[in-house]
């Protein structure tokens, strides 16, 4: 029966945690791969810091250890608020820390038909500002 109470107590301490714990993905520009087959001119190449969000085990796992240091405290009802809270404190914390930053390149391209885009890459393009660029296979190629 104290097991059954615990899991319920820890399913409704995750159940609290998830949506306090939900990060945003920033997005700073396009994938290349909607351009496909367009030529311009690079206008600049700049990196960018891009937050990224905490995982779902990092979530789960700090709700459950949560939890159970929860289940440690009081008695009876004060023991399963101890465990609800201490569950949906330790699935904020275990979200943030296995979130982070990862650094994406950002490419400014003016398209010959006027319009301008930008566009990330997950490792660094092999062009500079100036240059002609074609969108060839979800990437950026230099023509020469």
């Amino acid at each position: 029966m104290k097991n059954k109470s615990l899991i319920r107590a820890l399913v409704l301490g995750v159940s609290l945690a998830a949506p306090l714990a939900a990060t945003v993905h920033a997005q700073t520009g396009s994938s290349a791969a909607q351009f496909e087959g367009r030529v311009g001119t690079v206008e600049s190449v700049r990196t960018q810091a891009v937050p990224t969000s905490g995982t779902t085990a990092g979530t789960v796992g700090g709700a459950v250890v949560g939890g159970v240091l929860g289940n440690q405290v009081g008695q009876g009802r004060g023991r399963t608020l101890a465990t609800v809270g201490g569950a949906a404190a330790g699935g904020v914390v275990g979200n943030r820390l296995t979130s982070g930053t990862t650094t994406v390149w950002v490419v400014n391209v003016r398209f010959d038909d006027g319009t301008n885009a930008n566009i990330e890459q997950d490792s660094q393009p092999p062009v500079w500002a100036g240059e002609r660029v074609r969108v060839r296979n979800g990437s950026l190629e230099r023509i020469r």
